[in-house]
């Protein structure tokens, strides 16, 4: 491991979390929801551009991002409780919450679609490096791997669900900077390869049916379109929040495993 190899895994982080919220971004503001900040990772605000409407931020840890949609978590008094909309004030067109719930679902799904569509992109670039001359062959080679990086990550997790795989086989960002030098050590082309392969992963994983992540909140409104009832607001919270800290925790397991890996 070393200073390259942890400068390109952090670039080529930001760059999958750009491409997956500029796709959010980009459906929300097609659809009239004013969002509020563009945030590359988390943690303090190191520096902010405020844009016509937008908030672009950069924060101080490399790993995640957000984009701050109006409306769209619901206000909390100094106690915790949700704050009740006031039926005396006109609802904002531009909310989230008023938009219809398959404008909602577009919004959610549009950062996985970007995701694989950034996939594509480089799939087809390192189809052009790699003999498919064509540009029609490229295309339909950078589907198809597209197609199989995707197969191989639902492989992945039917394995781990059958005990086949373990979870101190999992790599997080740690374990991640090691696989980003032997990558390195091959060429571009197949750093580019490795990194199309991680933004399927990203763009599947977040769709997945799992608190505080798009999926989660994906199913929720699926759930609202069967029942035809409202979710309740402060249950889809705290379900968030239990789910968060869950994959909080998840990836501290990772990366203590990954401490250990490079350790033994």
């Amino acid at each position: 491991m070393n200073l390259i190899s942890i400068l390109i895994t952090i670039f080529m982080i930001c760059i999958l979390v750009i491409a997956h919220e500029f796709g959010h971004f980009f459906v929300a503001k097609k659809t009239g929801v004013f969002v509020e900040e563009f945030a590359i990772g988390m943690g303090p605000k190191l520096f902010g551009h405020q844009g016509k409407e937008t908030l672009f931020s950069i924060r101080a840890l490399p790993f995640g991002g957000f984009c701050k949609m109006r409306g769209e978590e619901p206000e909390f008094d100094e106690e915790g409780n949700i704050i009740p909309k006031d039926p005396s004030i006109l609802p904002d067109p531009r909310s989230f919450e008023e938009k219809n719930k398959g404008q909602k679902l577009l919004i959610l799904v549009a950062g996985s679609a970007m995701n694989i569509i950034f996939a594509i992109v480089c799939l087809f670039i390192v189809a052009l490096f790699t003999g498919h001359t064509n540009i029609f062959d490229a295309v339909g080679t950078a589907f198809y791997n597209t197609w199989r990086f995707a197969g191989l990550i639902f492989q992945s997790f039917a394995m781990m669900f059958a005990g086949q795989v373990a979870l101190n086989d999992i790599a997080g960002p740690i374990g991640m900077v090691s696989m980003v030098g032997t990558y390195l050590n091959s060429g571009f082309i197949m750093l580019l390869a490795f990194t199309a392969m991680l933004s399927v992963n990203l763009g599947i994983i977040n769709l997945f049916p799992i608190p505080a992540l798009d999926g989660g909140r994906i199913f929720i409104i699926l759930i609202e379109l069967v029942s035809r009832r409202k979710f309740n607001p402060k249950t889809e919270n705290m379900i968030n929040f239990i789910g968060f800290m869950a994959l909080i925790a998840l990836m501290l397991l990772i990366a203590v495993n990954d401490i250990m890996r490079l350790a033994a």
